[in-house]
Formats: structure tokens, sequence, C-alpha cells
């Protein structure tokens, strides 16, 4: 409800006139008067701050970027409220749908695809990255400049001074040391 008396209500609409016309101590006006009133009013709906100052911002935003278009015949505490309310309305609907999209795409699933699930992922590459900190630090050294790095066996001979049989020695005995490391985790790393 407006409970502003007629004489501010017919005010503002006469601002909103110069709104229009792109002034932006009207716009000023505006947004000092209403931002944190409507910032309330959407957390009551939405209930998360940060979700409710977006929604209430972007009103303003699109309020600015429209106002050559937008018609206010009631009031402007009225629309300002009605527009917030849809937006939050529109918000709690899509959020809704995402929340149920991702708890259905989660029940849908069987075992073997839940390892796209991120914190599976961070998980796994956590294990790996241990496994690897463990190898003796020659052979280490040698799987990251070949496994990370990309370079292959002659250039990593070169840098480090060895064979390029050793360097294949040094690659062969990293992947055995990381398969028996990471044989519980063996079927991850496949997929």
């Amino acid at each position: 409800m407006d409970h502003l008396p007629d004489n501010t209500r017919t005010k503002e609409l006469n601002l909103f006139k110069q709104l229009k016309e792109g002034k932006t101590k009207i716009f000023d006006y505006f947004f000092e008067r209403y931002y944190q009133g409507l910032c309330v009013y959407a957390f009551k709906l939405v209930r998360s701050e940060p979700a409710s100052k977006d929604i209430v911002q972007d009103f303003f935003l699109r309020l600015w970027e429209n106002r050559r278009i937008i018609e206010v015949h009631s009031s402007i505490k009225s629309y300002f409220i009605q527009s917030i309310h849809n937006r939050c309305m529109d918000y709690l609907s899509f959020h809704h749908v995402r929340t149920a999209y991702y708890q259905n795409k989660l029940l849908l699933h069987n075992e073997d695809e839940l390892i796209e699930y991120p914190l599976l992922d961070f998980e796994l590459k956590r294990q790996i990255d241990l496994a690897i900190s463990l190898l003796p630090e020659d052979i280490r050294t040698t799987f990251i400049l070949s496994r990370f790095d990309g370079l292959n066996y002659q250039r990593i001979a070169d840098q480090q001074s060895i064979s390029v049989k050793t360097v294949e020695y040094r690659i062969s005995k990293a992947l055995s040391i990381l398969r028996k490391a990471l044989e519980d985790h063996l079927f991850l790393i496949i997929l």
C-alpha cells in the first residue's frame, strides 16, 4: 500500500517526468529515498542480502536505462515496490528451478557419473598432487617436466644433464609409484 500523502505522490510523479528527461539529480533523489527500503523488502522475500541488493541495484539500473519508456500512473512508491516484488518472484522461481534441476540431476546419476561432480574432481586432484609430492625428488622433477611442463625426453635430459634412458626410467618409475599410490582412485583417473 502507498501511504504517501496526495501532494507527495503528485510531486514524485512530476519528478519522475524529469527523470525521464535524463536528469541524474532526480535519479539520485529516488535512489537515496527508496534504495534501503527496497533492499529490506527484497530481503524479506528472497532471504539473501547479496541477492536482495543485486535485485534492487539491477532495478535502478534498468530504471535509468528504460526511463524514457516507463509509464507510472499510480505512484512511484507503488511502482517501485511492485517492480521489486516481481523481480524477487522471478529470482525465487529461477533459484527454485535451478536447485530442483541440480537435485534431480544428482538423483539420476549413478556413482560412476558423479565423478564429474566438482567436489570429487577436487578430491582427485588433491590425491594426485599428494602422490606426486611423495615421489623421490629426482623422479618427481623429471615427471613434472614431462607431464606438466610438456618437455620431450631429449630436452629433459639436456636440462638435467642425464641420458634419455634415465629420463625414460624415471618417468616409468614415477608412473609405477603413482599407480600404486592411487590404486583406490585409479578408476576415477581412467574416467
